[in-house]
């Protein structure tokens, strides 16, 4: 399958469970992988044969910049949400990571990262 991959949007989110980090906040980073036939868009150089990734990343960013969570897997999952609420009959599935490079628990780590994949009936 065709794919789409828009990676690292950076965002500074007050996501998390612990007070300081509503208070404080952290960087945290969005991959995105968006599953479509794009043969036919390859040969007409249409963007209405493709899904805009312009369009979708705007969609994300307002999302992200619009909504706090305890939990990165409710980030994720929403995320999820607004791509198939607006895009999903254009894709086949979505994919999402997220990256928290702030998190607090002991140990050496660059980051934690979560990942679900949403299928769509196109």
């Amino acid at each position: 399958m065709d794919k789409i991959r828009v990676q690292n949007l950076r965002f500074y989110t007050y996501n998390g469970v612990l007070p300081e980090e509503k208070k404080l906040g952290q960087q945290i980073a969005l991959d995105l992988e968006l599953a479509l036939p794009l043969a036919k868009a390859g040969q007409t150089d249409n963007v209405l044969d493709t899904v805009s990734y312009a369009e979708v990343t705007a969609k994300v960013q307002e999302f992200v910049e619009n909504n706090q969570f305890d939990l990165m897997e409710a980030l994720v999952s929403g995320v999820l949400d607004v791509i198939g609420a607006d895009f999903g009959q254009q894709l086949t599935s979505a994919l999402v990571r997220v990256r928290k490079y702030s998190v607090p628990m002991a140990g050496n780590y660059d980051y934690i990262e979560i990942e679900m994949e949403r299928r769509f009936d196109a």
